[in-house]
Parts: C-alpha cells; structure tokens; sequence
C-alpha cells in the first residue's frame, strides 16, 4: 500500500456520513433570516475534521494501550500493523485537530458564545474516549458520548453558530438523531467484545453480552423511525418513512444473525442509516 492509501485507510471515511447528517439537520433548522452558507460550510468542515481526528485517535491509543493484536476482527488499525508510527499518527491527529479549532474559533466568534464550552467538550470527547488514564470507553460510556456529540451538540450547536433561537422542536430532532450514529459503536463493540475485554477495555456490548447489545441496537435504530411517525405530512411521506423502516429492519436482521468479523459491512450500513434518518428528520421538523 502507498501511503495515500494507507492515511484513507487510517482515516476511515466510510464514518463520515455519521458526522453529516447530525449538521445536515441543524441547518434545515435554522431560520431562514438568520441562515449563513459560510457558517453551513464551516461547520460541516469542523465535523468532519472532529470525526477523523476521532478515527485517528481510536488507531493510536488503541495500538499504544494493545487493545488491537493479530487477531482483531476489524478494519486493520494503522500502528497496529506497523503501516503508520505512532508519530505520523500524531502528526494527523494534530493536523485534524487544528482544522476542527481553527474552523470552530470562527463559529465561535461570530456565533454564541456557548460554543466555546461546546467546542471544549468536543475536544476532551476526540481525546478521552480512548486516551488518558481513564478512558471513558472503558467506563461503558462511548455510546452516550456520541449520542450527546452526534445529537444535542452537533445540532443545538448549529443553531447557536447560526446566532437562531433553540426551539422545542429542535431539541427533540436533535435528541433522536445521535440515537442511530450511537447505534454504529454498539456494532463496533459488538464485534471487538472479545478483543476489548481481554486487554481491559469495558465497552457496554463487555459489559452488557452480545444479547442485550444487540437489543440495545434495536432500541437504537427502531426507535426514532417510530418516534417520527409522518402524521399529517403529504402522502409521499409515508413511502419515504417506510422505506426508512425497512432498512432498519434488514440492519437488525444482519446484527441478530451474524457476529466477528462478519459485522464489518454493518458499520458503514448503519452510517449511512443515521444519515437517512438525519434527512427524514429535517424534513419532518424543518418543515
């Protein structure tokens, strides 16, 4: 592999549309009066950069903490394989960090000014959920930290850089559409809860057994889709919804009948589950 392809690898793009939708969503909310496409732009760009800046971490603390050996299930992890020095990892991990800052000190001077305590917790969750003495993945808690990054922060954050109010209706979108991005770890502990447990990472799937993770994936994926019920919505809608349900369906069905390595195709499938759910979404309280 050169090395272009080794940093796309590293990177895992395939994640990205888990970092989209939640932006995609804030913005539809935004009032039209105070709707800025330079603001739109910037924070996707931040997103993006916090979700890469995530991958590349996972792929250094993972491999300095041997939580990735010979036998892991997914992906090949960079340093783990010796196709990237801790260093280089770093030095990418620097680079993405920096973007996300230097996107979002400009959110936060011409936005509110809550965005500089949202923007701080962005950056301790980018380097707590695998780093440091503690770990807060090995607490059994990555699942809500995305919940809380990819929901309520990523969408109220929208609408705090857009300088438009935070209405109820908001927060309830924003709520629900962290629930399918926090859906794509449970899949990913699923498949390492063998690997985690034995090097002393506590996920919830080690904590919990693969039974009740795999409900807790339900619970994920089939819950919003039947919290957005289209009522009163046109006729078309309906389709659109039940199209939604019918992937969620087929993603439980793959989760329930298949474990390992097998699961793989599941993550980037739920990714991109979130991102239709983030759409239905917008489309149901944006309009």
């Amino acid at each position: 592999m050169n090395k272009v392809a080794i940093w796309m690898q590293a990177l895992r793009p395939r994640t990205l549309p888990a970092a989209v939708g939640p932006i995609v969503l804030g913005q539809t909310l935004v009032a039209p009066d105070h709707f800025s496409w330079l603001t739109a732009i910037l924070c996707l760009i931040c997103a993006l950069a916090l979700q890469l800046a995530v991958n590349l971490a996972n792929d250094l603390f993972d491999g300095l903490a041997g939580v990735d050996e010979h036998d892991r299930l997914g992906p090949t992890r960079a340093l783990q394989a010796g196709l990237l020095s801790a260093g280089e990892l770093r030095v990418g991990l620097m680079l993405m960090l920096g973007i996300a800052v230097a996107t979002g000190l400009w959110l936060v001077i011409f936005g509110h000014w809550l965005l500089w305590v949202l923007g701080g917790l962005a950056l301790l969750g980018v380097l707590g959920y695998s780093g440091g003495r503690r770990p807060y993945a090995n607490l059994g808690l990555g699942e809500v930290a995305v919940w809380l990054f990819f929901g309520p922060v990523a969408v109220l954050g929208s609408l705090l850089a857009q300088q438009t109010p935070v209405y109820s209706e908001a927060i309830f979108a924003a709520s629900l559409v962290g629930l399918p991005v926090a859906a794509i770890l449970v899949v990913n502990n699923l498949r390492d809860r063998h690997t985690d447990a034995r090097a002393g990472k506590l996920t919830l799937a080690v904590r919990l057994g693969p039974r009740a993770t795999r409900w807790l994936f339900s619970i994920l994926t089939l819950g919003p889709w039947l919290v957005s019920l289209p009522i009163g919505l046109a006729p078309w809608t309906w389709l659109a919804w039940g199209c939604i349900g019918l992937a969620a369906l087929g993603l439980n069905v793959k989760l329930w009948r298949h474990d390992g390595s097998a699961l793989n195709p599941v993550l980037g499938q739920t990714a991109l589950y979130s991102l239709a759910m983030a759409l239905w979404l917008g489309l149901g309280v944006g309009n």
